[in-house]
Formats: C-alpha cells, structure tokens, sequence
C-alpha cells in the first residue's frame, strides 16, 4: 500500500481540526409565546362603573359533550347536511323578510363535537329580524341551558344566543351575545315587541372562527346568564313563568353556527 506524503497528512489533519471546529452550534430554543391577555369588557359613560367580568376567549371542549343524566345534547352530527336539523322548527318574527334567514346543518373542521354545527348559513334580515329554530316538543322550566356558538358573519348583527320558554315564535326569553355591539343582553319577547331585562358590555374575541360557551340558569323567577364560564348578568323576572320550548336564536343579518347545545333539567 503507497503511503501518502507527508505534507499531504499534515493538510488532511488540518482540515478535520477546522471542520470540527467551524460546525455550526444547535439553534436556541425559541422562546415561548407571551401568554393572551384576557379581553376586558369595555363599559360606556352612561353605564354605572363596575368590575367587568372577563371570559376566556374560544372555550372548546376537547372530549365529545355527554348528555346529563334527565337531560339532552344534540351535536346535529347526524344530521343531513345542507338541510334543517331534525326536530327544529326555523321561525321568523319581528319584521319579516323574503326570503327568510336560510338555516341548515354544515359540515366543517374545528367543531366543538368534530362533526356538524346547526345554524342561520344566509339571511338578508333587517335589524328588527328575529330569526328562530325551536325545538319542537321540548318543554323545560327550570334548567341549566348550554350551546358553543360561532359568530361568522354580519354587518349590522352578529353572534346569538339561546331562547327559553318560550310558548311561541312571538313569546319567549333569549340571552344573546353581540360582537358588533360588544354587549350581552337579556330580554323577553311578548306577543312579539321586546322588552330589556338586563344587558352587560362583552368583548370577546372577534375571530369568526372562535367558539365561545354561552350557559343560561334558570330557577323560578332568576335566570342568569355566562359566557365561558364568566357570568354575566343575573335578573328576575316573571313575564314567562310556566315551563316552554328551548331554541337557538339569531338577528338581522347574523350568520351563526351552533354546536352542542345541552339541557340539563332541575
């Protein structure tokens, strides 16, 4: 075997010295992000001065929501697409329009359920528009009420919320979130004209892809209303005392998702 010159060995030693010298060290570790600063709610100059409630933004849940033992969940995911949840009954009032709010089961990813989300997909309503889809046969009086609710779109409106017993498409509660507004309210409708029970300043995330958890608890003649598990407004009231239908609840131009909504009887 020839060996190699002896200047060559010495060139050959000093570049392995020099490769091992000029490898480039490990990237650091990036840092990990600043934690999200929860969203105050912002009050006006013509609200009394009080400490603000401050939700989470985006609450999902990560395992499949189970129905209360008395109770019940729909999660829509079996359902057909495109069409009218089984057993809910889309309804208009307050000032009608044709055509009327299009409700429909879709089918897309981020779902709280992993599946379906029911809800108002097209509407051209006005800002005096009340879109509802109640659940025929369901009759409760006394309850704990929960839905995820995802705000896509509108100008003039956005978000929803839950309605309550309610006799009709013209009598019932509602406990409702809007993002354009910033405010959470609480109101009655009666024989189709409203009446404000309570209302709270509410900024959440404006994502339209967020979820967020609304939650009504009605006992006798208290009902009191959270958003991801912040509460937001407590009243009483006995406009509507007996036991009625549950439903999901849009306005005026709002397109909105719902997904899980759950009852859970006294």
């Amino acid at each position: 075997m020839t060996s190699l010159p002896r200047t060559t060995c010495v060139a050959l030693s000093l570049l392995a010295m020099l490769d091992g010298c000029t490898s480039p060290a490990p990237a650091p570790a990036k840092a990990a992000p600043a934690e999200a600063q929860d969203t105050a709610s912002k009050a006006g100059p013509d609200r009394k001065a009080k400490p603000e409630p401050m939700p989470t933004t985006a609450a999902q849940p990560t395992a499949a929501v189970k129905a209360p033992a008395d109770g019940r969940v729909w999660n829509f995911d079996d359902g057909l697409v495109r069409s009218v949840a089984r057993g809910f009954a889309p309804k208009q009032t307050g000032e009608t329009v044709d055509p009327a709010a299009i409700w429909a089961i879709v089918a897309e990813e981020g779902t709280p359920s992993g599946g379906n989300a029911f809800g108002v997909i097209q509407t051209v309503g006005t800002n005096k528009t009340f879109n509802v889809a109640l659940a025929e046969g369901t009759a409760y009086k006394d309850f704990e009420l929960g839905v995820m609710l995802r705000a896509v779109s509108g100008v003039n409106n956005r978000g929803g919320g839950l309605v309550f017993r309610a006799k009709g498409e013209h009598d019932y509660y509602v406990a409702r979130w809007n993002p354009v507004e910033d405010n959470f309210r609480l109101y009655a409708l009666l024989g189709g004209a409203r009446v404000d029970i309570a209302s709270a300043p509410l900024e959440l995330d404006p994502d339209p892809a967020a979820w967020h958890h609304l939650r009504v608890v009605v006992h006798g003649d208290t009902i009191e209303c959270f958003v991801d598990d912040a509460s937001i407004v407590r009243a009483s009231d006995k406009a509507l005392p007996e036991a009625g239908m549950i439903g999901l609840w849009t306005k005026g131009d709002a397109a909105t998702l719902f997904d899980d909504l759950v009852i859970d009887p006294e």
